[in-house]
C-alpha cells in the first residue's frame, strides 16, 4: 500500500472515531434526561476546577433527607426567582437549612436553601460539550462558525472511504465500456445527514444551569397596613444577561408592599420582596418562540393591588432547551 494510501487510511479512521466520540459525549449529555435526570450547562467558573465553564453536569434526583456536605447541589436559586444554581453543599444549619458554595468563590453564597429546593446532585460530568451553548449565551458568531465548519469537514472526511478502488485493468475500446466500473463519489449525501444529526445532538444539549421555568417563586415577608394606596411602579427596565435570561428593573416611591408580583403575559410568574427593585426571568420551555410582555403588579395586600402601566417585552427563542431571553428593541 503506497504511502498517500496509508494517510488517507489514517485521517479518515481519526475523522471517525471523532464523530464517535461526539456522538457518545452528546448520548450521555442527552440521554438521562429521558429517565427524569436534569442535566446542565456550566455557564459561569465559580465552580472551576471540578467543574468548567462548558461543562455539562448530569444531576440524579435524590430524596432530600439523605444529603450530606460536599456534594455539588442543582437548587432552584434563592435569589433570582426561575433560575437553577448548581453549587456544592458546604454546611448544614442550625434551622435544617443547607449553606452552599461555589468551589472557586472565597465565600459561602449569602441565602441558605430548603432540602426541598434541590432538584438532583451531580452524579456525571461531560467535559465541554455545551460550550456552543455559552458561545451562543454570549453571542460568540465566530466560535460557532468555526465549529460548524469544523463538524462538516470532520463529517465529510468520516464519510469517506478509507480505501480507494483500484482502477480496473486496461481494456481494448469495444470491451472497455462493458466492464468499465463505475466509480465512487464523495458520499456528500451522507454527510449532510450526519452533520444533520450532530447539529440536533447540539440543540438537544441541556440548557444551562442558570436559566429555568417561568414558574418559581421567591418568599416574601408580610406587612400589616392600616391605611394606604396602591402605587404602581415606574421606569420598567430591560437587561439581557449573558445566561440567556433577561433582568426587569423598576422603581417605586409609594407605600412599602406585601410583594412585588412580576407578570408575563398578565400571567404570574415569579414574587418579590417588597425591597426589591428588581426580577431576573428566563425560561426552559423546549419549544418556544414568542414576544411577551412583561409588567409588575404592586401588592400591597392580597386583594389590594396596582399594575404598572409601564410594561416591557421579550423574546424567547428556544429549541430542545437551546436557546435564550432577550430584551425586544
Amino acid at each position: 500500500m503506497r504511502s498517500t494510501s496509508w494517510i488517507r487510511f489514517t485521517v479518515v479512521l481519526a475523522a471517525r472515531g471523532v464523530v464517535a466520540t461526539v456522538f457518545g459525549m452528546l448520548f450521555w449529555a442527552a440521554a438521562p434526561m429521558l429517565i427524569g435526570w436534569h442535566s446542565t450547562t456550566v455557564m459561569t467558573g465559580s465552580m472551576e476546577p471540578s467543574l468548567r465553564v462548558g461543562d455539562v453536569v448530569v444531576s440524579k434526583p435524590v430524596d432530600p433527607r439523605v444529603l450530606h456536605r460536599g456534594q455539588v447541589l442543582l437548587f432552584d436559586d434563592p435569589d433570582h426567582a426561575g433560575v437553577l444554581r448548581l453549587h456544592r453543599f458546604d454546611a448544614l444549619d442550625g434551622d435544617d437549612t443547607l449553606t452552599t458554595k461555589g468551589d472557586a468563590n472565597p465565600q459561602a453564597d449569602s441565602t441558605p436553601i430548603t432540602r426541598s429546593a434541590v432538584e438532583g446532585v451531580g452524579y456525571l460530568r461531560v467535559p465541554l460539550v455545551g460550550a456552543p451553548i455559552t458561545w451562543a449565551a454570549t453571542g460568540d458568531t465566530a466560535a460557532l462558525t468555526v465549529l460548524g465548519a469544523a463538524v462538516l469537514a470532520v463529517t465529510l472526511l468520516a464519510v469517506a472511504p478509507a480505501v480507494s478502488g483500484n482502477r480496473p485493468p486496461t481494456a481494448p475500446a469495444d470491451r472497455r465500456a462493458r466492464h468499465r466500473a463505475p466509480r465512487r463519489r464523495p458520499r456528500v449525501s451522507a454527510a449532510v445527514v450526519v452533520t444533520a444529526v450532530c447539529v440536533a445532538g447540539a440543540l438537544a444539549l441541556p440548557a444551562p444551569a442558570a436559566a429555568a421555568a417561568f414558574a418559581a417563586t421567591t418568599p416574601s415577608a408580610t406587612s400589616t397596613l392600616a391605611t394606604a394606596t396602591a402605587s404602581p411602579v415606574t421606569a420598567l427596565t430591560c437587561a439581557t444577561n449573558s445566561d440567556g435570561s433577561v433582568t426587569i428593573g423598576w422603581g417605586f416611591a409609594g407605600t412599602a408592599p406585601e410583594r412585588f408580583t412580576v407578570l408575563v403575559d398578565g400571567q404570574e410568574v415569579a414574587q418579590r420582596p417588597a425591597d426589591a427593585r428588581s426580577s431576573t426571568v428566563g425560561s426552559w420551555d423546549l419549544f418556544t418562540w414568542r414576544t411577551s410582555t412583561v409588567s409588575i403588579r404592586t401588592d400591597l395586600t392580597s386583594t389590594w393591588t396596582a399594575t404598572s402601566t409601564e410594561s416591557v417585552r421579550v423574546v424567547t427563542v428556544r429549541f430542545l432547551g437551546f436557546g435564550r431571553t432577550s430584551c425586544a428593541p
